[in-house]
């Protein structure tokens, strides 16, 4: 009898195999069950330690962070192992217990192990982010995907004459004879037979290739069995508090072009209802007494008195007037309130670009939404078209006064900080456009790297210019903030 193993660290193109020759005796029936024992407890013993390897991470990540390290370091090591053995239902419930609380835990040594608040449902966090989920995979489909990426690599060596590894040639030889013994052909070969013909190619012995005629990656084998519901995933909350103006067209493919990381997470887990506040629906808002109505996010950082008298609402509007393009963007007004001067600046929106109430019809209605600049739900609409300057640093306000509210709400020692620090809000942005301009000379520099002749050539200090004058455009920042000179390898 012949056992052949794939070891880990194998691949397809290059296996590393494990070939023992055996007579078929009682030693040889007990060192098979040792070996399958083995590779159970392997399997068993790297799910234990799935935890204990986490916790060596930050716990100040970002989600798309978080999600990017779990699919790289943890749940791809796991499903390696799929290879040999699926998963049980019972091992999926407990590595989805793993998952939520590594997404979830605000510290990752709480000796209270898995018992944390869920911040999104394990359905939801498997849509993309573009759709305001997690993008984490479902394991039950990713072990699916695999094996039949693994079928389709076998079809595409027969295809070109390449059976060269042991399994390869079992498999063919299985095939030809139509004698099937083996149970990984069983159980995947049915799935990829309806897939092939599905996709009108009646040969079975050819693989399904994508566009460029090459292989489906494990990536569009995954795509192709994951089949996700078209309409756009809302939480639990954003069901109950039927927002209007929102229709999550565009809103988290928007959000995901802020620059600035910690305030795009910001804006993200505040669009996607996973900030640590869900369980603070129908209670009492702990800075000013009065009840939250259902919805903690809106209360806390638009509706509570302590959180307007933090934000000051005139400053707010006067610094996004100064700096998201002044009246280049906006229309401004100042007028008497019953005694009171009130400023009044309303977003101009391009002759190319879709005004709000086309995008959606409630912004049509005065009654709901003025069409002038308030802050609420629609100030951090990503759906409805506002500048590149306006859309990050509103990002970041709201980065900072949800700082502030955490501050208020989980410290024991609060910050005695009477009013939000619009100067240090505008160091930051002038230093992310400081950053964006020496990222870009960089990569123009990569671009030239193989012409080194054209360096200082007027040419390129031309384009440098151009490079200079978009970044002042789209930040809105003065000149000044720039370096006045720039040399290639330096920046003066």
């Amino acid at each position: 009898m012949k056992l052949v193993f794939l070891l880990e660290g194998a691949t397809l193109d290059h296996p590393v195999i494990w070939t023992l020759k055996i007579r078929l005796d009682l030693s040889a029936v007990n060192l098979v069950f040792q070996l399958l024992h083995t590779m159970i407890i392997t399997i068993i013993r790297r799910l234990d330690s799935l935890q204990i390897n986490l916790i060596e991470w930050s716990t100040g990540t970002t989600i798309k962070t978080k999600t990017n390290i779990l699919k790289s370091f943890a749940l791809s090591k796991l499903t390696y192992f799929s290879y040999l053995e699926k998963y049980t239902e019972e091992e999926i419930k407990q590595l989805n217990k793993i998952v939520e609380w590594f997404l979830s835990a605000s510290n990752y040594k709480n000796t209270n192990g898995f018992n944390v608040i869920n911040l999104m449902s394990t359905k939801r966090s498997k849509y993309p982010l573009t759709d305001g989920g997690w993008n984490i995979w479902n394991i039950q489909k990713r072990q699916d995907a695999q094996r039949l990426w693994m079928i389709n690599q076998f079809m595409d060596a027969v295809e070109n004459n390449n059976i060269n590894s042991a399994v390869h040639k079992s498999w063919n030889y299985q095939l030809t004879s139509r004698r099937i013994t083996s149970n990984f052909l069983r159980e995947n070969l049915p799935e990829w037979n309806k897939i092939s013909f599905r996709k009108a190619s009646f040969n079975s012995f050819i693989a399904i290739k994508n566009n460029k005629n090459t292989p489906l990656t494990l990536q569009e084998w995954y795509k192709e069995i994951n089949h996700m519901d078209p309409t756009i995933p809302k939480t639990e909350f954003q069901k109950d508090l039927k927002l209007k103006g929102y229709n999550y067209n565009n809103l988290f493919r928007n959000v995901l072009e802020i620059k600035d990381p910690k305030t795009r997470n910001t804006m993200f887990r505040f669009h996607s209802r996973c900030l640590p506040l869900n369980y603070l629906h129908d209670k009492q808002c702990i800075m000013c007494n009065n009840d939250m109505s259902k919805d903690p996010y809106g209360h806390l950082f638009f509706n509570c008195i302590k959180t307007k008298e933090f934000i000051k609402i005139h400053k707010l509007k006067r610094f996004l007037f100064d700096s998201t393009g002044s009246n280049k963007n906006w229309s401004y007004k100042r007028f008497d309130n019953n005694n009171k001067l009130v400023n009044q600046i309303t977003p101009i929106i391009p002759e190319n670009k879709m005004k709000d109430h086309q995008i959606n019809a409630d912004y049509a209605l005065d009654q709901f939404h003025k069409p002038f600049f308030e802050w609420n739900y629609k100030a951090i609409n990503y759906d409805l078209n506002r500048s590149f300057a306006y859309r990050n640093l509103i990002a970041l306000i709201l980065h900072h006064i949800w700082i502030w509210i955490c501050n208020q709400l989980y410290s024991q020692e609060k910050e005695d900080t009477s009013t939000l620090d619009y100067e240090l809000i505008l160091k930051k942005w002038h230093k992310s456009a400081r950053l964006e301009f020496i990222k870009k000379i960089k990569t123009f520099k990569l671009d030239n790297s193989k012409q080194p002749h054209l360096i200082n050539t007027p040419n390129t200090i031309n384009n440098i210019t151009i490079i200079r004058n978009e970044i002042i455009k789209d930040y809105c920042i003065p000149k000044t903030i720039l370096p006045k000179r720039v040399i290639i390898d330096k920046f003066i």
